[in-house]
């Protein structure tokens, strides 16, 4: 009877340790992104109208710091991506129950959407345990690699760069870097760095490999780590983007 009564405790016990788990549990970090292509020959018009949307906004009291950033490299360089960031899923809901209701929703359609192509939206997780983004970043451009990933290559390459962002940290390597994973279409994942000019673009004297191959005190290690890394990776592309603070809105604080 006294083995009965100590399993039930037991079981009492482990769904609120499980809950109180859970509550530990922090939440997913979002970024949300719209591309635009505007319509041929209306360049200059929607960017007239994206600058006067955007003051608007801010007067509207939009909770977003809506940022604006161009493809300097790639074959699509006409469209414009306008980026929002960091919020959570609870956050989506709160903002579109403010959006429905603002002027800013009409004021979009009247003065932006006429002079817009095409449109393409987005969410992505940002990967903030193995990222580091510094406050003092400065990014006028920033480049992104994307990774298309093979089927079941997330494990090994998740693993390596786990690794990998444990020993630049334990280093102090003073670059920034974040890693994220987009909601929609194809496994992928995306690496974005920033660049205060094209001349910070020029490869640092301590790269990254330089740094794990020091950390590990050997060449093969370093090798067998980024070969780890680069095993479930199918292809990968990379492109410049330009941050366009003319067309943005002011960068909330915090």
């Amino acid at each position: 009877m006294k083995k009965l009564s100590k399993l039930l405790i037991i079981l009492l016990v482990l769904p609120s340790l499980c809950v109180a788990e859970d509550e530990k549990k922090e939440p997913t970090i979002l970024s949300d992104s719209w591309q635009m292509t505007p319509k041929a020959g209306h360049s200059a018009e929607f960017e007239k109208a994206l600058i006067e949307h955007m003051k608007f906004r801010v007067e509207d009291n939009d909770p977003r710091s809506w940022q604006v950033f161009t493809p300097v490299t790639g074959s699509n360089i006409s469209r414009y991506i306008v980026r929002s960031c960091c919020t959570t899923w609870a956050e989506f809901d709160a903002y579109d129950t403010w959006y429905m209701k603002s002027e800013s929703r009409k004021h979009y359609f009247e003065t932006v959407h006429p002079h817009v192509a095409q449109y393409n939206h987005n969410f992505s997780q940002l990967d903030t345990k193995n990222s580091s983004w510094k406050d003092d970043a400065k990014a006028n451009y920033v480049g992104v690699s994307t990774y298309k990933m093979k089927v079941g290559g997330w494990r090994k390459t998740g693993k390596a760069i786990e690794e990998v962002t444990k020993i630049l940290k334990e280093n102090n390597w003073p670059k920034s870097w974040s890693w994220s994973y987009p909601e929609g279409g194809e496994g992928v994942m995306q690496l974005v760095t920033p660049y205060e000019n094209y001349a910070a673009m020029e490869s640092p004297e301590e790269t990254v490999y330089k740094v794990v191959k020091k950390h590990l005190k050997s060449e093969k290690k370093a090798d067998k780590l980024f070969e780890q890394f680069r095993s479930g990776i199918e292809s990968w592309e990379y492109q410049i983007y330009r941050h366009h603070k003319d067309l943005s809105m002011p960068e909330k604080e915090g």
